[in-house]
């Protein structure tokens, strides 16, 4: 649980950055310029090479790279494409940045194939394997998308940064034929993106276009030199051609000042971007008035910039309305400026890279009290339009860090409110070392950041750090609402209790997100010590409704959690499907909860016996459902998902799903989690006779409790618990009925004094089944009526089912003596039905495809893989062995069940033997 995300007016594009007029023109493709010269035949070779899966542009500045890329944008959005624009820059070198700024661009297409792999993006993990998981996640969903996307990439010599590479690699690797990829760039693709891009190029998917490809050719020289400069010969046209080689910069710097050059600048060269530099210098900012070279001298300082902006920063020394006049003429005159507007928005300018060098090597040579005091009026004016991230960047350039803090935490109370924790951290990254301790609110604000990222060791940290702080009563208040919010990510109910205790009431002045966010904490410890009319009193009172959009979701799921706590699934079925409908509309955050509800409905749909309707809603979704970072919603999704899979006949994907439960649990330390895996494990693999599985279940159970066992914790009761629930499926299949009733009724009597309803109906069921067993008939008889008339009340079909494969003859022999009423004996034959149902559906084995070959031939990778899942090992195991991620080889999986034309491990491996692959 984290504090609650997106406000009601959030949008639901996944960037909130684009709200920002400086950072949403990155997303935006620069207007084509005025007057530029057609270029058919290049942007013919160009759309030819539409379906390729890579064009790269590559030469150095001013070579028309960006102008090509719009011509490409225009001519393939003619031709139905799709075209997402993203231009980098060297912000971009941090992984977080670049993920934001590339979805945010494919957002500007499609906001909805990139709500998925943004959830991801805005939690915690910034390694290698997080970024897989997200170009994964982002590739299924263009993957179910129709048409064809191009991500189009300006500028991609300044991506650096190995892990921003290696997720756009990824991206070329699993993303569908319908996704393309367009880089222009000054260099050649470093590695590892440049050696997938090397790699495609010998599957001829790649078109490549050079600087010969992209300079003017003499023709192309003369008409453009004639569209420019009046009365200028063909000679004269092929004598610059020949200066500049057919470098567009070149010819488009001489042609403005052709009439004015001297003798010696006749004969300058101008082939590359120092030539340019130098004739610039000498021939055309030599000769620019004062007022304009000021104006474009201090512009540079901004990597865009507006009238209003430059107005601030000439202090006042011109209108806006005349610097807007100043850019317009400079950029009608092809003066290495180009316009950057959408409709009905303010113009913005940026320069062209060439010339922004230029002339920041003059604003750098400017004194320094002169280039501070600028970024200090850059800093004012972007604070006050709301641009963040520019206005600390410039506030730190001007040496007033402890300004950029102030702004930093201003700000930080709101974009915590919204679930905006990426852009939060980046900016707590921008300032400089030691600020961010000195300011609790940042260290606050960095505290929920690293609570949503789930960075639980180093906040246990933080909040001993900030124990020791001289706070107010409010900052101890949020401090507790942290750990105890920390508590229940790491399953400690008790810990999350007793932090609660002394919040009954917030201190005067806590604002709705700390009393919503009190109310959500209070209810999920409710929820896990049986209290569900306490959680549901909590879930009603006005601090509850006080909060954002999703904190009100959140509220709805634990209403219906303890529904379904108490066996009401219907109930809880209504509340489940309402949040999935309103959380569309409400950004990461209501992503987040949306995961959260899906999880619990599809623990009801299990039970419900809507078995592939359960697998295809949570099979989708169990990456982001850990995502939530919920030990009781990743449990019930993952359990859930795993006995549906054994219940439709797919035993090795329900055992792989029990197998991910246990690594998740492993990993993060959640021993409840890990126990009830295992106590599944026991049931499923004694049903199939592997007794040595079993004890292996049984001997990791036992190590669990010996952990566990002087804790008096609810934790440590729950898993002593399941490990006696273990034992007793081991002495019924033993045929040990007099141990299994001892064991039963003692389970029965503490399930019914916590109020657990569902769980009650299957012990009283099972108990009824050994007490038959035992020839105690005249009981067992009234207890399985029991048991039906509470399950029958809760709506509970898979959980009387799954308690025996005995429970249908039982039933059974009941409605044959006719002794039950009219609405009990309907309910037992409505089970028969269920059971008859179950037994009908095809193994996998059964299942599989007739012999033919695969439609296409398996990958030599493929075949490793295959032949791993033939000896039932995990994805981790097969991963660990082929030194890949375990996501990747959830990716191979996928095409090796489309080539065999198959939906599951059991499926492929009896399809592998018949093929005999």
């Amino acid at each position: 649980m984290t504090f609650q995300h997106t406000s009601p007016e959030t949008s639901e594009r996944p960037a909130a950055a684009l709200a920002d007029p400086l950072a949403s023109t990155r997303f935006i493709a620069p207007r084509l310029p005025a007057g530029l010269m057609p270029r058919a035949t290049l942007v013919e070779r160009l759309t030819q090479a539409r379906r390729k899966r890579c064009v790269v542009l590559q030469g150095p500045p001013g070579c028309g790279k960006t102008s090509a890329l719009l011509a490409l944008r225009r001519a393939l959005m003619t031709h139905g494409f799709e075209v997402a624009w993203l231009s980098l820059a060297a912000d971009d070198n941090d992984l977080g940045t670049f993920l934001q700024g590339l979805l945010a661009s494919v957002a500007q297409v499609d906001a909805a194939v990139v709500r998925n792999a943004w959830l991801l993006a805005s939690g915690g993990q910034r390694d290698a394997q997080a970024a897989e998981h997200l170009a994964i996640v982002l590739a299924q969903d263009l993957a179910r998308r129709e048409g064809e996307l191009v991500l189009m990439l300006d500028d991609a010599h300044q991506l650096a940064d190995g892990a921003a590479l290696q997720t756009l690699q990824w991206l070329l690797d699993y993303a569908p034929p319908s996704f393309h990829l367009v880089l222009a760039s000054r260099e050649a693709p470093r590695h590892p993106l440049g050696t997938a891009i090397a790699r495609l190029r010998q599957l001829h998917a790649v078109a490549d276009f050079l600087p010969e490809d992209l300079r003017f050719t003499a023709t192309e020289s003369a008409q453009f030199l004639r569209e420019r400069v009046a009365g200028i010969t063909h000679e004269e046209a092929m004598r610059l051609h020949e200066r500049t080689d057919g470098w567009i910069a070149g010819l488009q710097l001489l042609s403005v000042h052709f009439q004015d050059q001297d003798d010696s600048a006749r004969e300058m060269p101008l082939k590359d971007a120092g030539g340019f530099a130098a004739y610039f210098e000498r021939n055309v900012l030599a000769n620019m008035s004062a007022g304009e070279l000021d104006l474009l001298t201090r512009a540079s300082a901004c990597p865009r910039f507006c009238a209003d902006l430059c107005y601030v920063l000439l202090e006042a020394r011109e209108s806006a309305a005349r610097i807007e006049q100043r850019l317009g003429a400079l950029d009608r005159a092809r003066f290495f400026i180009h316009h950057e507007q959408e409709p009905g928005q303010e113009s913005w300018w940026r320069l062209h890279p060439l010339l922004r060098e230029v002339l920041n090597g003059r604003l750098q040579a400017l004194p320094g009290h002169e280039q501070r005091q600028l970024h200090r009026r850059a800093w004012r004016w972007f604070a006050g339009r709301g641009s963040m991230a520019e206005a600390v960047r410039h506030a730190v350039l001007a040496d007033e860090g402890e300004a950029a803090a102030h702004m930093v935490e201003s700000c930080a109370r709101r974009l915590l409110s919204r679930g905006e924790f990426t852009q939060m951290s980046s900016l707590l990254a921008r300032l400089p070392a030691g600020l961010v301790e000195q300011r609790i609110g940042l260290r606050f604000a960095r505290a929920h950041v690293r609570l949503n990222w789930r960075e639980l060791d180093a906040l246990v940290a933080d909040f001993a750090v900030l124990a020791d702080e001289p706070l107010d009563v409010l900052q101890r208040a949020e401090l507790d609402l942290l750990r105890c919010a920390a508590a229940l990510h790491r399953d400690d109910v008790d810990l999350a209790a007793r932090l609660l205790a002394g919040l009954d009431e917030l201190p005067p002045g806590a604002d709705a997100l700390l009393e919503s966010t009190r109310a959500n904490l209070s209810a999920w410890v409710h929820l896990a010590r049986g209290e569900f009319a306490l959680a549901r009193e909590v879930l009603g009172g006005r601090d509850a409704r006080q909060g954002s959009a999703v904190a009100s979701l959140t509220g709805l799921c634990l209403l219906g959690l303890s529904h379904t706590l108490e066996g009401r699934m219907v109930d809880a079925e209504h509340l489940y499907r309402q949040v999935l409908e309103a959380a569309d509309g409400h950004g990461a955050g209501g992503v987040q909860v949306s995961n959260l509800a899906a999880a619990l409905l599809g623990d009801v749909l299990y039970e419900l016996d809507e078995l592939e309707a359960a697998c295809a809603l949570l099979d989708a979704r169990m990456d982001l459902i850990e995502h939530t970072g919920m030990p009781e919603a990743i449990l019930r999704g993952a359990m859930s998902l795993a006995s549906a899979h054994w219940l439709c006949g797919r035993r090795l994907e329900a055992l792989a799903q029990l197998d991910r439960l246990e690594d998740y649990a492993t990993r993060h330390g959640l021993g409840r989690l890990q126990a009830h895996a295992l106590c599944l494990r026991v049931r499923l693999q004694q049903q199939r006779g592997q007794m040595l599985a079993v004890s292996d279940a049984l001997c990791r159970l036992d190590e669990l409790v010996g952990r566990q066992a002087q804790a008096q914790d609810s934790v440590s009761q729950e898993i002593r618990r399941l490990a006696e629930q273990a034992q007793i499926a081991v002495h019924l299949n033993r045929g040990e009925f007099e141990a299994a009733a001892q064991g039963l009724r003692r389970l029965l009597d503490r399930v019914r004094a916590a109020g657990r309803m569902r769980p009650a109906a299957s012990l009283l069921a099972q108990l009824a089944l050994v007490e038959r067993a035992l020839g105690h008939g005249e009981a067992a008889g009234p207890m399985l009526v029991e048991a039906l008339r509470l399950a029958h009340r809760l709506g509970l079909l898979r959980i009387v089912l799954d308690t025996s494969r005995r429970v249908p003859g039982a039933l059974h022999e009941l409605v044959e003596s006719r002794t039950l009423d009219p609405v009990l004996d309907h309910y037992a034959r409505r089970l028969l039905a269920v059971a008859a149902r179950q037994r009908a559906l095809p193994s996998a084995d059964a299942a599989a495809p007739a012999r033919t070959a695969p439609a296409e031939p398996l990958k030599e990778r493929e075949r490793e893989i295959l032949g791993l899942l033939a000896q039932a090992l995990p994805n981790k195991k097969i991963a660990r062995i082929l030194g890949l991620s375990p996501e990747t080889v959830k990716w191979h999986l996928k095409n090796i069940y489309a080539k065999l034309g198959v939906t599951a491990r059991d499926a492929a491996v009896a399809r592998a033997r018949d093929l005999e692959l």
